[in-house]
């Protein structure tokens, strides 16, 4: 496995970057936004933390980046709760490992596109599915699927 954290100081740095909205464009990519996902789980039931997420989201939208949300919106509803519960369900998997741990480990086990195992590309880039969660449409490898 690769390691991209060394120490808890660098994720803890990460989170208060991110709370404080100072974390760049360039800095802020997909292995961030599991991490600070992580750590949110690591201290706060998943409800609780997905709320969180959002809002440090929408936070670091308007304030750190300087997005108008009345005239552009990349905030995505369905990705956000997608990725937080499987993010929850890695940590609860994971319990016994370090924060440092399962930070790398969700790095290494989850690409930006694990979404699209659960969707299609059409459901999941669609306007409804930005602005409110939909379940999981498409029959994982593993015969899972997000709806009944």
């Amino acid at each position: 496995m690769t390691c991209r954290y060394r120490d808890e100081h660098e994720i803890f740095e990460l989170l208060r970057s991110f709370e404080n909205a100072t974390v760049s464009r360039d800095e802020w990519k997909h292995a961030e936004h599991l991490v600070v996902a992580l750590c949110y789980l690591e201290e706060h039931d998943l409800a609780a933390a997905t709320d969180k997420m959002r809002a440090g989201i929408m936070n670091l939208l308007t304030t750190g980046f300087g997005v108008d949300l009345s005239k552009d919106m990349p905030y995505h509803e369905t990705l956000t709760v997608f990725w937080m519960r499987t993010v929850y369900a890695y940590s609860l998997m994971h319990k016994e490992k370090s924060l440092i741990e399962k930070a790398n480990g969700l790095i290494e086990s989850f690409d930006k596109d694990h979404p699209l195992n659960f969707y299609t590309r059409d459901r999941l880039f669609s306007d409804e599915a930005r602005a409110a969660f939909i379940e999981p449409s498409v029959v994982h490898k593993c015969g899972l699927s997000g709806s009944s």
